[in-house]
């Protein structure tokens, strides 16, 4: 069981890692389809790496709060 929960942990933390990464690339190319010379680029990328970093955040709170929830569900059984 705590290898599954470890394999749970490492899988999120990579995916929001990847999540990041991919949106900063994102937001990189379309400010350079933009204009090639202006400031966009940098900030288009900044602005995808807050949305990917925003969107881990809520898969990780996500995943918390089912965790709390089937352990909430198992004491309630053994109190029954």
């Amino acid at each position: 069981m705590k290898f599954s929960k470890y394999a749970r942990f490492y899988v999120l933390a990579t995916q929001g890692i990847i999540t990041i990464v991919v949106l900063a690339v994102i937001g990189f190319f379309i400010g350079r389809a933009i204009d090639k010379a202006s400031i966009w680029s940098g900030v288009l990328a900044a602005i995808g790496a807050l949305c990917g970093l925003a969107s881990f955040i809520c898969t990780l709170l996500k995943l918390l709060k089912e965790e709390d929830k089937i352990k909430n569900e198992g004491k309630n059984e053994s109190k029954d």
